[in-house]
Protein backbone atom coordinates (compact mmCIF):
# COMPACT_ATOMS: atom_id res chain seq x y z
CA UNK A 1 0.00 0.00 0.00
CA UNK A 2 2.82 2.01 0.77
CA UNK A 3 4.04 1.89 -2.64
CA UNK A 4 0.89 2.80 -4.75
CA UNK A 5 0.89 5.98 -1.44
CA UNK A 6 4.30 7.21 -2.30
CA UNK A 7 5.38 6.13 -5.87
CA UNK A 8 2.32 6.54 -8.12
CA UNK A 9 1.93 10.10 -7.25
CA UNK A 10 5.76 10.69 -7.13
CA UNK A 11 5.57 8.93 -10.98
CA UNK A 12 2.75 11.28 -12.14
CA UNK A 13 4.27 14.56 -10.56
CA UNK A 14 7.88 13.77 -12.30
CA UNK A 15 5.56 13.37 -15.77
CA UNK A 16 4.09 16.41 -15.23
CA UNK A 17 6.94 18.55 -14.33
CA UNK A 18 9.18 16.64 -17.25
CA UNK A 19 7.16 18.23 -19.78
CA UNK A 20 7.54 21.90 -18.44
CA UNK A 21 11.08 21.77 -16.72
CA UNK A 22 12.59 18.50 -18.20
CA UNK A 23 15.49 18.56 -15.79
CA UNK A 24 13.24 18.16 -13.20
CA UNK A 25 11.90 14.53 -15.27
CA UNK A 26 15.61 13.80 -16.26
CA UNK A 27 16.50 13.76 -12.36
CA UNK A 28 13.54 11.97 -11.77
CA UNK A 29 14.18 8.65 -14.72
CA UNK A 30 17.70 8.55 -12.61
CA UNK A 31 16.21 8.16 -9.48
CA UNK A 32 13.33 5.43 -10.62
CA UNK A 33 16.15 3.58 -11.94
CA UNK A 34 18.00 3.75 -8.82
CA UNK A 35 15.18 3.32 -6.44
CA UNK A 36 13.37 0.46 -8.86
CA UNK A 37 10.03 0.42 -7.07
CA UNK A 38 9.03 -2.19 -9.35
CA UNK A 39 10.78 -4.26 -6.96
CA UNK A 40 11.11 -2.21 -3.64
CA UNK A 41 7.36 -2.44 -3.45
CA UNK A 42 6.60 -5.75 -5.45
CA UNK A 43 3.95 -6.83 -3.54
CA UNK A 44 2.01 -3.80 -4.32
CA UNK A 45 3.07 -2.33 -7.91
CA UNK A 46 3.15 -4.41 -11.01
CA UNK A 47 6.59 -6.05 -11.85
CA UNK A 48 6.14 -5.06 -15.40
CA UNK A 49 5.24 -1.51 -15.06
CA UNK A 50 7.40 0.75 -17.18
CA UNK A 51 7.98 3.49 -15.00
CA UNK A 52 11.34 4.93 -16.67
CA UNK A 53 9.93 4.65 -20.04
CA UNK A 54 6.96 7.20 -19.42
CA UNK A 55 9.17 9.59 -17.15
CA UNK A 56 11.41 9.35 -20.03
CA UNK A 57 8.79 10.05 -22.96
CA UNK A 58 8.26 13.77 -20.82
CA UNK A 59 11.67 14.38 -20.35
CA UNK A 60 11.81 14.22 -24.96
CA UNK A 61 8.43 15.79 -25.26
CA UNK A 62 9.73 18.58 -22.63
CA UNK A 63 12.92 19.39 -24.50
CA UNK A 64 11.32 19.45 -27.69
CA UNK A 65 8.79 21.58 -26.36
CA UNK A 66 12.18 23.78 -25.73
CA UNK A 67 13.51 23.78 -28.66
CA UNK A 68 15.86 20.84 -27.90
CA UNK A 69 17.80 24.16 -26.31
CA UNK A 70 21.48 22.95 -25.69
CA UNK A 71 23.19 25.48 -23.29
CA UNK A 72 26.56 26.48 -22.77
CA UNK A 73 28.82 23.40 -23.33
CA UNK A 74 32.38 23.10 -21.76
CA UNK A 75 35.11 22.06 -24.39
CA UNK A 76 35.92 18.98 -22.42
CA UNK A 77 32.01 18.36 -22.29
CA UNK A 78 31.57 18.49 -26.22
CA UNK A 79 34.68 16.05 -26.58
CA UNK A 80 33.16 13.47 -24.07
CA UNK A 81 29.71 14.05 -25.22
CA UNK A 82 31.39 13.17 -29.27
CA UNK A 83 33.37 10.43 -27.39
CA UNK A 84 30.19 8.68 -26.26
CA UNK A 85 28.10 9.31 -29.72
CA UNK A 86 31.33 7.75 -31.42
CA UNK A 87 30.94 4.68 -29.22
CA UNK A 88 27.60 4.43 -29.62
CA UNK A 89 27.79 4.45 -33.44
CA UNK A 90 30.49 1.97 -33.60
CA UNK A 91 28.47 -0.38 -31.64
CA UNK A 92 25.53 -0.27 -34.26
CA UNK A 93 28.41 -0.86 -36.75
CA UNK A 94 30.16 -3.48 -35.14
CA UNK A 95 26.47 -5.20 -34.06
CA UNK A 96 26.31 -5.93 -37.96
CA UNK A 97 28.57 -8.52 -38.30
CA UNK A 98 28.10 -9.99 -34.75
CA UNK A 99 29.03 -13.19 -33.94
CA UNK A 100 25.58 -13.74 -32.06
CA UNK A 101 23.19 -10.89 -33.03
CA UNK A 102 20.76 -11.81 -30.85
CA UNK A 103 23.21 -11.16 -27.60
CA UNK A 104 24.00 -7.96 -29.16
CA UNK A 105 20.71 -6.68 -29.94
CA UNK A 106 19.64 -7.16 -26.67
CA UNK A 107 23.19 -5.21 -25.49
CA UNK A 108 22.71 -2.25 -27.52
CA UNK A 109 18.94 -1.88 -26.91
CA UNK A 110 20.05 -1.08 -23.50
CA UNK A 111 23.38 0.70 -24.50
CA UNK A 112 21.78 3.70 -26.42
CA UNK A 113 18.87 4.36 -24.23
CA UNK A 114 21.96 5.15 -20.92
CA UNK A 115 24.03 6.95 -23.82
CA UNK A 116 21.12 9.32 -24.68
CA UNK A 117 19.98 10.27 -21.31
CA UNK A 118 23.84 10.70 -20.01
CA UNK A 119 23.92 12.89 -22.69
CA UNK A 120 20.61 14.62 -21.78
CA UNK A 121 22.19 15.13 -18.28
CA UNK A 122 24.92 17.34 -19.55
CA UNK A 123 22.66 19.22 -21.76
CA UNK A 124 19.80 19.45 -18.78
CA UNK A 125 21.92 19.97 -15.97
CA UNK A 126 22.69 23.60 -16.61
CA UNK A 127 22.90 25.16 -13.21
CA UNK A 128 24.39 24.27 -9.79
CA UNK A 129 21.19 23.62 -8.01
CA UNK A 130 20.30 20.77 -10.64
CA UNK A 131 23.54 19.43 -10.29
CA UNK A 132 23.19 19.39 -6.67
CA UNK A 133 19.70 18.08 -6.60
CA UNK A 134 20.89 15.28 -8.99
CA UNK A 135 23.33 14.05 -6.48
CA UNK A 136 21.40 14.07 -3.04
CA UNK A 137 18.48 12.31 -5.33
CA UNK A 138 20.85 9.88 -6.44
CA UNK A 139 22.21 9.12 -2.80
CA UNK A 140 18.83 8.81 -1.43
CA UNK A 141 16.83 6.61 -4.51
CA UNK A 142 19.56 4.10 -4.21
CA UNK A 143 19.69 4.71 -0.15
CA UNK A 144 16.54 2.65 0.23
CA UNK A 145 17.66 -0.29 -1.22
CA UNK A 146 20.61 -0.21 0.46
CA UNK A 147 18.32 -0.22 3.69
CA UNK A 148 16.09 -3.08 2.88
CA UNK A 149 19.13 -5.29 2.29
CA UNK A 150 20.91 -4.28 5.64
CA UNK A 151 17.29 -5.01 7.45
CA UNK A 152 17.05 -8.07 5.59
CA UNK A 153 20.75 -8.84 7.31
CA UNK A 154 20.01 -7.43 10.37
CA UNK A 155 16.39 -9.88 10.23
CA UNK A 156 17.81 -12.65 9.19
CA UNK A 157 21.42 -13.22 10.68
CA UNK A 158 23.08 -13.69 7.27
CA UNK A 159 22.56 -11.70 3.63
CA UNK A 160 20.25 -13.54 1.30
CA UNK A 161 21.38 -11.23 -1.55
CA UNK A 162 25.03 -12.28 -1.79
CA UNK A 163 23.84 -15.61 -3.07
CA UNK A 164 20.82 -14.23 -5.31
CA UNK A 165 20.09 -10.79 -7.31
CA UNK A 166 18.61 -7.76 -5.66
CA UNK A 167 16.25 -5.93 -8.06
CA UNK A 168 17.00 -6.16 -11.71
CA UNK A 169 20.60 -5.09 -11.99
CA UNK A 170 22.52 -8.25 -12.01
CA UNK A 171 24.03 -10.21 -9.60
CA UNK A 172 25.69 -9.36 -6.02
CA UNK A 173 28.76 -8.00 -7.70
CA UNK A 174 27.16 -6.02 -10.42
CA UNK A 175 24.62 -4.67 -8.26
CA UNK A 176 27.45 -3.36 -5.96
CA UNK A 177 29.61 -1.74 -8.35
CA UNK A 178 26.51 0.68 -9.38
CA UNK A 179 26.95 1.37 -5.57
CA UNK A 180 30.65 2.06 -5.71
CA UNK A 181 29.88 5.66 -7.60
CA UNK A 182 27.28 6.69 -5.33
CA UNK A 183 28.72 6.16 -1.93
CA UNK A 184 30.67 9.24 -3.35
CA UNK A 185 27.34 10.87 -4.06
CA UNK A 186 26.22 9.83 -0.54
CA UNK A 187 29.82 11.16 1.23
CA UNK A 188 29.98 14.19 -1.12
CA UNK A 189 26.35 15.53 -0.02
CA UNK A 190 27.29 14.87 3.61
CA UNK A 191 30.09 16.81 3.70
CA UNK A 192 28.88 20.06 1.51
CA UNK A 193 25.40 20.20 3.05
CA UNK A 194 24.45 22.75 5.56
CA UNK A 195 21.33 21.05 6.47
CA UNK A 196 21.89 19.16 9.46
CA UNK A 197 18.86 16.64 8.46
CA UNK A 198 20.48 16.31 5.00
CA UNK A 199 24.01 15.69 6.52
CA UNK A 200 22.77 12.86 8.79
CA UNK A 201 20.31 11.38 6.08
CA UNK A 202 23.23 11.05 3.97
CA UNK A 203 25.99 10.52 6.15
CA UNK A 204 23.67 7.15 7.34
CA UNK A 205 23.03 6.03 3.79
CA UNK A 206 27.03 6.18 2.95
CA UNK A 207 27.26 3.71 6.10
CA UNK A 208 24.88 1.54 5.12
CA UNK A 209 25.79 1.61 0.87
CA UNK A 210 29.25 0.32 2.70
CA UNK A 211 27.61 -2.25 4.52
CA UNK A 212 25.61 -3.37 1.62
CA UNK A 213 28.74 -3.96 -0.26
CA UNK A 214 30.43 -5.95 2.78
CA UNK A 215 27.18 -8.01 3.04
CA UNK A 216 27.06 -8.86 -1.28
CA UNK A 217 30.33 -10.27 -0.62
CA UNK A 218 31.78 -8.62 -3.72
CA UNK A 219 35.82 -8.24 -3.10
CA UNK A 220 35.98 -5.94 -6.47
CA UNK A 221 33.63 -3.80 -4.96
CA UNK A 222 35.17 -3.93 -2.06
CA UNK A 223 38.47 -3.13 -3.27
CA UNK A 224 37.26 -0.49 -5.15
CA UNK A 225 35.39 1.44 -2.16
CA UNK A 226 38.77 1.34 -0.33
CA UNK A 227 40.83 3.12 -2.99
CA UNK A 228 37.54 5.73 -3.29
CA UNK A 229 38.15 6.11 0.34
CA UNK A 230 41.68 7.45 -0.11
CA UNK A 231 40.41 9.43 -2.79
CA UNK A 232 37.76 11.24 -0.50
CA UNK A 233 40.39 11.49 2.48
CA UNK A 234 42.93 13.79 -0.47
CA UNK A 235 39.47 15.47 -2.36
CA UNK A 236 37.24 16.61 1.06
CA UNK A 237 38.12 19.78 2.89
CA UNK A 238 39.57 18.95 6.27
CA UNK A 239 37.88 20.46 8.86
CA UNK A 240 36.40 19.51 12.02
CA UNK A 241 33.95 17.95 10.85
CA UNK A 242 35.12 16.10 7.66
CA UNK A 243 38.04 14.26 10.49
CA UNK A 244 35.38 13.71 12.92
CA UNK A 245 33.02 11.85 10.70
CA UNK A 246 35.88 9.94 9.01
CA UNK A 247 37.08 8.74 12.11
CA UNK A 248 33.36 7.50 13.42
CA UNK A 249 32.63 6.30 9.97
CA UNK A 250 36.35 3.83 10.02
CA UNK A 251 34.97 2.29 13.16
CA UNK A 252 31.75 1.99 11.95
CA UNK A 253 33.15 0.08 9.23
CA UNK A 254 35.76 -1.94 11.08
CA UNK A 255 32.56 -2.88 13.88
CA UNK A 256 30.51 -4.24 11.31
CA UNK A 257 33.21 -6.20 9.02
CA UNK A 258 32.13 -9.45 10.52
CA UNK A 259 35.11 -12.46 10.11
CA UNK A 260 33.48 -13.44 6.88
CA UNK A 261 33.57 -10.01 5.38
CA UNK A 262 37.38 -9.85 6.32
CA UNK A 263 38.34 -13.30 5.18
CA UNK A 264 36.57 -12.58 1.31
CA UNK A 265 38.33 -9.28 1.18
CA UNK A 266 42.27 -11.24 1.97
CA UNK A 267 41.28 -13.74 -0.36
CA UNK A 268 41.79 -11.05 -2.75
CA UNK A 269 45.41 -10.95 -1.76
CA UNK A 270 46.55 -14.48 -1.93
CA UNK A 271 49.28 -16.01 -3.85
CA UNK A 272 48.29 -18.07 -7.10
CA UNK A 273 48.58 -21.28 -5.04
CA UNK A 274 46.26 -20.07 -2.41
CA UNK A 275 43.63 -18.33 -4.55
CA UNK A 276 40.24 -19.86 -4.46
CA UNK A 277 38.88 -21.01 -8.15
CA UNK A 278 36.84 -17.94 -8.26
CA UNK A 279 39.19 -15.33 -8.27
CA UNK A 280 42.04 -17.44 -10.27
CA UNK A 281 39.38 -18.14 -13.28
CA UNK A 282 39.10 -14.04 -13.43
CA UNK A 283 42.51 -14.39 -14.30
CA UNK A 284 42.19 -16.69 -17.30
CA UNK A 285 39.47 -15.09 -18.32
CA UNK A 286 40.94 -11.90 -18.89
CA UNK A 287 43.87 -13.45 -20.54
CA UNK A 288 41.18 -14.89 -22.93
CA UNK A 289 39.88 -11.35 -23.23
CA UNK A 290 43.37 -9.96 -24.30
CA UNK A 291 43.66 -12.85 -27.31
CA UNK A 292 40.19 -12.24 -28.70
CA UNK A 293 40.83 -9.04 -28.45
CA UNK A 294 43.83 -9.03 -30.11
CA UNK A 295 42.35 -11.32 -32.95
CA UNK A 296 39.29 -8.98 -33.09
CA UNK A 297 41.02 -5.02 -32.57
CA UNK A 298 39.24 -2.97 -34.95
CA UNK A 299 35.24 -3.82 -34.39
CA UNK A 300 35.11 -6.86 -31.59
CA UNK A 301 32.87 -10.15 -32.56
CA UNK A 302 29.69 -7.68 -31.82
CA UNK A 303 28.78 -6.01 -28.28
CA UNK A 304 28.35 -8.43 -25.77
CA UNK A 305 29.40 -11.43 -27.93
CA UNK A 306 32.81 -12.23 -26.83
CA UNK A 307 31.34 -14.21 -24.34
CA UNK A 308 30.95 -16.86 -27.27
CA UNK A 309 34.36 -16.89 -27.92
CA UNK A 310 35.40 -17.31 -24.27
CA UNK A 311 35.22 -20.75 -23.72
CA UNK A 312 37.75 -22.02 -26.94
CA UNK A 313 40.34 -19.08 -25.92
CA UNK A 314 40.24 -19.97 -22.32
CA UNK A 315 43.56 -21.46 -21.39
CA UNK A 316 42.69 -25.82 -21.43
CA UNK A 317 39.30 -25.09 -22.61
CA UNK A 318 35.96 -24.91 -20.71
CA UNK A 319 32.61 -27.30 -21.32
CA UNK A 320 30.36 -24.49 -22.10
CA UNK A 321 28.89 -22.61 -24.93
CA UNK A 322 29.27 -19.19 -23.09
CA UNK A 323 31.56 -17.24 -20.64
CA UNK A 324 31.36 -13.61 -19.31
CA UNK A 325 34.73 -12.07 -19.11
CA UNK A 326 33.51 -10.55 -15.80
CA UNK A 327 35.89 -7.59 -16.81
CA UNK A 328 34.78 -3.93 -18.39
CA UNK A 329 37.57 -3.33 -20.55
CA UNK A 330 38.05 -6.55 -21.97
CA UNK A 331 33.72 -6.60 -22.14
CA UNK A 332 33.90 -3.87 -24.52
CA UNK A 333 37.11 -4.14 -26.29
CA UNK A 334 35.79 -8.26 -27.48
CA UNK A 335 32.66 -6.58 -28.32
CA UNK A 336 33.29 -3.25 -29.72
CA UNK A 337 37.15 -3.36 -30.43
CA UNK A 338 39.92 -1.24 -29.32
CA UNK A 339 39.18 2.19 -30.45
CA UNK A 340 35.43 2.02 -29.46
CA UNK A 341 36.95 0.87 -25.86
CA UNK A 342 39.46 4.32 -25.45
CA UNK A 343 36.23 6.50 -26.62
CA UNK A 344 34.21 4.43 -24.17
CA UNK A 345 36.71 5.27 -21.30
CA UNK A 346 37.25 8.08 -22.26
CA UNK A 347 33.98 9.52 -21.72
CA UNK A 348 35.01 8.71 -17.85
CA UNK A 349 38.81 10.23 -18.01
CA UNK A 350 37.81 13.60 -19.13
CA UNK A 351 35.59 15.01 -16.92
CA UNK A 352 37.68 12.66 -14.02
CA UNK A 353 41.11 14.62 -15.52
CA UNK A 354 39.29 18.23 -15.45
CA UNK A 355 38.41 18.00 -11.97
CA UNK A 356 41.54 16.36 -10.69
CA UNK A 357 43.57 19.41 -12.80
CA UNK A 358 41.18 22.45 -11.25
CA UNK A 359 41.68 20.71 -7.92
CA UNK A 360 44.97 21.80 -7.81
CA UNK A 361 44.19 25.29 -9.46
CA UNK A 362 42.16 26.26 -6.90
CA UNK A 363 43.15 23.76 -3.98
CA UNK A 364 43.57 27.10 -1.76
CA UNK A 365 40.22 28.37 -2.50
CA UNK A 366 37.96 27.49 0.55
CA UNK A 367 35.36 27.29 0.96
CA UNK A 368 34.25 26.18 -2.72
CA UNK A 369 30.82 26.39 -3.42
CA UNK A 370 28.79 23.61 -2.31
CA UNK A 371 27.02 22.34 -5.34
CA UNK A 372 31.40 22.04 -7.28
CA UNK A 373 32.68 21.13 -4.16
CA UNK A 374 30.19 17.77 -3.81
CA UNK A 375 30.39 17.42 -7.88
CA UNK A 376 34.03 17.33 -7.52
CA UNK A 377 34.50 14.70 -4.96
CA UNK A 378 32.11 12.80 -5.72
CA UNK A 379 33.24 12.84 -9.77
CA UNK A 380 37.07 12.28 -8.27
CA UNK A 381 36.28 9.41 -6.41
CA UNK A 382 33.15 7.84 -7.86
CA UNK A 383 34.66 7.38 -11.45
CA UNK A 384 38.12 5.50 -10.26
CA UNK A 385 35.75 3.60 -7.70
CA UNK A 386 33.99 2.22 -10.92
CA UNK A 387 36.51 1.42 -13.31
CA UNK A 388 38.18 -0.28 -10.51
CA UNK A 389 35.23 -2.23 -9.04
CA UNK A 390 33.78 -2.84 -12.62
CA UNK A 391 37.00 -4.48 -13.98
CA UNK A 392 36.25 -7.50 -11.61
CA UNK A 393 32.93 -7.66 -12.76
CA UNK A 394 31.93 -5.49 -15.36
CA UNK A 395 28.86 -2.79 -15.21
CA UNK A 396 28.82 -1.29 -18.40
CA UNK A 397 24.78 -1.21 -18.23
CA UNK A 398 24.57 0.09 -14.44
CA UNK A 399 23.07 3.46 -14.87
CA UNK A 400 24.84 5.39 -12.08
CA UNK A 401 28.55 5.93 -13.34
CA UNK A 402 27.14 7.29 -16.65
CA UNK A 403 24.89 9.49 -14.86
CA UNK A 404 28.36 10.37 -12.02
CA UNK A 405 30.34 11.27 -15.68
CA UNK A 406 27.62 13.43 -16.82
CA UNK A 407 27.32 15.13 -13.67
CA UNK A 408 31.06 16.06 -14.38
CA UNK A 409 31.05 17.65 -17.29
CA UNK A 410 27.85 19.50 -16.99
CA UNK A 411 30.10 21.14 -13.58
CA UNK A 412 32.87 21.95 -16.04
CA UNK A 413 30.23 23.86 -18.25
CA UNK A 414 28.54 25.48 -15.48
CA UNK A 415 31.55 26.36 -13.29
CA UNK A 416 32.63 28.46 -16.40
CA UNK A 417 29.65 29.98 -16.64
CA UNK A 418 29.42 30.93 -13.01
CA UNK A 419 32.56 31.91 -13.42
CA UNK A 420 32.21 34.40 -16.32
CA UNK A 421 29.26 36.20 -14.80
CA UNK A 422 30.90 36.46 -11.31
CA UNK A 423 33.90 38.63 -13.67
CA UNK A 424 31.33 40.61 -15.61
CA UNK A 425 29.91 41.47 -12.42
CA UNK A 426 33.51 42.31 -10.20
CA UNK A 427 35.86 43.00 -13.05
CA UNK A 428 38.22 43.38 -10.90
CA UNK A 429 38.44 39.86 -9.40
CA UNK A 430 39.54 38.02 -12.95
CA UNK A 431 42.18 36.44 -11.10
CA UNK A 432 40.89 34.68 -8.54
CA UNK A 433 37.75 33.81 -10.95
CA UNK A 434 39.92 31.89 -13.54
CA UNK A 435 40.60 29.54 -11.56
CA UNK A 436 37.43 27.65 -11.89
CA UNK A 437 36.90 28.48 -15.19
CA UNK A 438 40.68 27.19 -16.82
CA UNK A 439 41.19 24.86 -19.07
CA UNK A 440 37.72 23.86 -19.40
Amino acid sequence: MMGQLFVYPTFLAICIAGISRPWIGLIGFYGFVLLEPQWNWRWSIPADFQFQKFIAASVIIGWALQGFRVPFLARSAKQAVICLSAFLAVGFLSTTQSIDPQLSAFYMSNMWKIVLFAVMAVILLDSPDKIWIAIVVSSIAQGYSAIRINEQYFQDGFSLYAYRAWGTKGDNNLYSNLTVPLIACSIAACIYSDRLWLRLTTGAIAILQIHQIMLLDSRGAMLAAVGMGFLILWVMPKNSFTIRSTVFTVIITVLLAGPSVVREFRSSFESGENRDSSAESRFQLWKAGARITKDNALLGVGPYAGQRLVPSYYQGGLNATHKGLHNLLFEISTGFGIPAAILYFLYFLIPWWNLVRLKWAHRSRVPLPKWYGAAQLAVIAGIPGYLAGAMFSSGALSESPYLLASIGLATLSVAQVESMREQDAEPGSEGEQDSLAEGH
